[in-house]
């Protein structure tokens, strides 16, 4: 009767080698028997899970700005927002944002949030708050800063700078941290295989399924305005992933 035996090293390691046997696992400890097989089959494999990640400059900048009215009257509250709104397109215009980068994702009117004391109403401030909420998007980032300050001056509140990817180039980054992580899964799986006696002789499945992409976002607060105008540093962005490998192996 032949056995599998699973190594915990740096990954998990798969052997299942001939008939019905029983699978222990090899530890810093000893061998412990964890559960019984009965799989007729004669192949042979190692599993591991592979880690990879890449990054890049950002190639787009994604800008959030509000125009924001309150008082008690719905009606004025709404020929504010609108009368606001004109004006930061106009801004925006001027800064050279075409009309096709600007968005509208968000308007409300409603009562604002207030905190008093448990068991008490807090009557202290606007009876209404309303927002017209636009988000631009430049392909340019180094324009952001001047942006930022087109809609400032125009009397919109910053809510938020992100930089990003455009969609072709977070393809590619992606595509790169697949290639990173199927190295290191390879890695892994030639050392396992080495400890288990084994060569690894191809893949037998992958999967894939896990990815992690990384803007970089800035909030109001961190925005830095100086005398020539708002300058914002930008950092990488990144993509990491994963991904579970069973390769096929033999006796080496």
């Amino acid at each position: 009767m032949r056995k599998t035996i699973a190594l915990a090293l740096a990954a998990a390691v798969v052997l299942t080698v001939g008939a019905a046997g029983t699978v222990f696992a090899l530890n810093g400890t000893g061998t412990q028997p964890t559960q019984t097989a009965a799989d007729g089959g004669s192949s042979q494999t190692v599993t591991v899970a592979g880690e990879g990640s890449a990054s890049a400059r950002p190639d787009q900048a994604v800008l959030r700005f509000a125009v924001t009215a309150e008082g008690d009257d719905p009606a004025a509250i709404r020929s504010e927002l609108s009368s606001g709104a004109s004006d930061l397109r106009s801004a925006l215009s001027d800064a050279g944002v075409a009309e096709d980068d600007i968005e509208t994702v968000g308007y409300s009117i409603e009562e604002p949030r207030r905190r008093a004391p448990p068991g008490e109403r807090d009557q202290s401030g606007p009876d209404l708050r309303g927002a017209h909420t636009f988000e631009v998007t430049l392909a340019d980032t180094d324009r952001a800063g001047a942006v930022v300050d087109a809609a400032a001056g125009a009397g919109a509140e910053v809510e938020s700078i992100q930089f990003t990817l455009a969609a072709d180039t977070r393809k590619d980054l992606r595509d790169q941290a697949l290639e990173s992580a199927m190295n290191d899964a390879r890695g892994q799986a030639d050392t396992l295989a080495s400890a288990g006696s084994l060569s690894v002789t191809g893949v037998a499945s992958v999967d894939a399924t896990s990815s992690n992409y990384r803007p970089v976002v800035y909030d109001a607060e961190r925005v830095q305005a100086g005398g020539g105008g708002t300058a914002i540093e930008t950092g990488d962005v990144s993509v990491s992933t994963s991904v579970r490998v069973v390769y096929n192996a033999s006796e080496a």
